[in-house]
């Protein structure tokens, strides 16, 4: 009897600084973005239709043209290296606020920034993006065709049409 009192005192000195430390840093589940057949009415030299500055990944997809610009922000967890394929996709370096980054533009391209704290600002149209962690987003559909600019779903809400004037949300807890 004393051995198993002993185990069980033993266990729980052990896991209490660990339990103290995930409350204390206060562990909120993550959440998810999801933006479908995005469109602005300036095309890829337009308004930003997404910017998202997550700590996670951003997994994107161009169909038409777009501008796809990926900084990566300075995070304890590592860092992941930004990627871009497709058949018609060019890169060019570009800075931010002293942040180095790479500039995607084209068509029909894949894009993902995976692992750490990113920045990801698109233009353009024909994009779809799925984003998972923790951030905020800035949204911003076209003024001219509100119903036909693209859709947006955060943290597993119903879809709804990009707005007409930038909107600013957070997703995952915080």
């Amino acid at each position: 009897m004393r051995r198993i009192l002993l185990s069980c005192a033993s266990a729980t000195v052990l896991l209490l600084p660990a339990v103290a430390f995930a409350g204390a840093r206060g562990h909120a589940a993550p959440g998810f973005l999801v933006v479908r057949k995005a469109a602005d009415d300036g095309g890829a030299n337009g308004h930003p239709v997404v910017t998202v500055v997550v700590e996670g990944f951003v997994l994107g997809r161009v169909t038409q043209e777009a501008r796809v610009d990926v900084y990566q922000l300075p995070t304890p967890a590592g860092e992941g290296q930004p990627q871009a394929a497709g058949p018609d996709v060019s890169r060019s370096g570009v800075r931010w606020r002293g942040f180095p980054g790479t500039e995607y533009s084209g068509s029909g391209f894949r894009f993902r920034a995976m692992g750490g704290a990113y920045r990801v600002v698109v233009r353009g149209s024909g994009v779809y993006l799925f984003a998972g962690g923790h951030g905020n987003v800035t949204l911003h559909g076209s003024s001219v065709y509100p119903g036909a600019d693209g859709a947006y779903s955060i943290d597993g809400g119903a879809f709804r049409s990009l707005p007409k004037r930038p909107l600013r949300q957070k997703f995952g807890g915080s």
